[in-house]
Formats: structure tokens, sequence, C-alpha cells
């Protein structure tokens, strides 16, 4: 398993520097207890490409919870979704230091702060998503642009839980498909069975689910469904 899973890293890792496009999923963990936590990461590792230390769940636990789920699968990234404000290399160094494969920056702060982030990533190997809640419609294009000359690895269209209900990230997902030239482009935010097919429209690199799949009765079975919907192929 080891060996297939390394493979696996290697040829994902290949395509990415030939600029190849290859749909991720990831699975975010928010409010949720971590044997729950732990458990539904188990039963989905051969589903997921990337699994998320949320909020709070990432205030909840003390940092060591990033390697209890890298023990769960060698092929699994875990994402520390840190939404570094200050300190970005400094931070960014902590989380990966733990195990972490993916630590998020936000795209609010000093442009200075995400170029420290993006060199602690490249400095130990790993990656970098730049978050753009809170940045308002009208600015995500000329914002994203700034961003994609800055060469992080994902910029993120992100739709906070505190904002109206009825609100989606389609526009702005639609807007950075149209801008950014560079940077592979995720989306997250209140995307479900019935909203993903709308996302997919505008082709995102890395779709992140949540409350759909950890809220669910039956997780795996809602997964294999969003996998299906994405077009991917067990």
């Amino acid at each position: 398993d080891i060996v297939a899973c390394c493979v696996k890293s290697i040829s994902i890792i290949q395509k990415n520097k030939r600029k190849e496009k290859s749909m991720e999923l990831q699975l975010a963990l928010d409010r949720i207890e971590k044997k729950r936590a732990i458990d539904i990461v188990e039963s989905l590792k051969d589903l997921i490409d990337i699994v998320e230390i949320g909020t709070p769940f990432s205030i909840m636990q003390p940092i060591e919870i990033i390697n209890d789920f890298k023990k769960i699968s060698p092929c699994l990234r875990v994402l520390a979704d840190y939404k570094i404000m200050d300190g970005g290399y400094a931070l960014a160094e902590i989380a990966y230091k733990a195990g972490a494969d993916i630590v998020t920056v936000s795209a609010q702060t000093w442009d200075e702060t995400i170029l420290q982030t993006i060199q602690a990533a490249r400095d130990y190997g790993k990656q970098v998503l730049v978050d753009m809640m809170g940045i308002k419609e009208e600015d995500i294009a000329e914002r994203g642009k700034q961003i994609d000359n800055m060469h992080p690895d994902y910029i993120c269209t992100h739709r906070a839980v505190s904002v109206n209900r009825e609100t989606s990230s389609e526009k702005t997902l639609k807007i950075l498909r149209e801008t950014i030239r560079q940077t592979k482009i995720a989306v997250a935010g209140g995307i479900d069975l019935e909203t993903l097919p709308k996302v997919l429209t505008y082709q995102p690199d890395l779709v992140i689910i949540g409350s759909a799949i950890t809220n669910a009765t039956e997780p795996r079975k809602v997964t294999k469904q969003i996998y299906e919907i994405m077009g991917k192929k067990k």
C-alpha cells in the first residue's frame, strides 16, 4: 500500500509540474468531535485527496492532530486552515513541521505576509492556499491577479458560514476562472449534492466540502455520490 501511495504521490507531483488539471476533493473538518472526525476520514481515505483541519476543529485540538490524520494513509494530504494574517513564515513553518502539507493564508493580509508563507512552503517542499474570504466581489478580480502573480499553489473563493445562506461562491468562482492564469482555483462554502453541479460548471481544481459529508447519516454514501458527480473514477 505504501509503495502504491508513493507512486501515486509522485504521479501527482509530476502532473502538477506539467500544469495538468486534475480535480481534487477536500474534506473540511469544522464543527465535529475528534473521534467522529477520525472515523469519517478512515472510512473515506480512498475517496478524498485532502483532509482539512478547519475551524473551530483546529482551535479545539492540539497541533498534533495533524499527524493523527497523516497516519491514516500516506497518500492523504493534510491542510491546516490557519488563515494566517501575520507572521507568515513562522506560523507556516510550525504547521509544516507538525506534518501539514498545505497551509492557508488570508488574501486580506499584507502581500509580504503572503509571500513569506509561500517562501516557507517552498523551503519545506509544501503548498499554500490563499483564502479570498472577506474580499469584496468587486475586488475579487484585481486581488486575484495580484495573488496569482505571487505564485501560490491554490487561490480559494470561500463563502463564510456567517454570511447570508442565500449567497454562493459561484459568481466569485466564475470571476476567478476568468482571471487566474497560473494558480489552481479552489472553492468552498455551502457546497452539497444540490449545489455541486452548478459549481462544477466553472471547473474548479479543488472542491472543498464539509458539513454535507460530516453531518450525513452515511458519509461514505454521500461522498461516493459527490465523487461520481465530479467525474472521478475508482
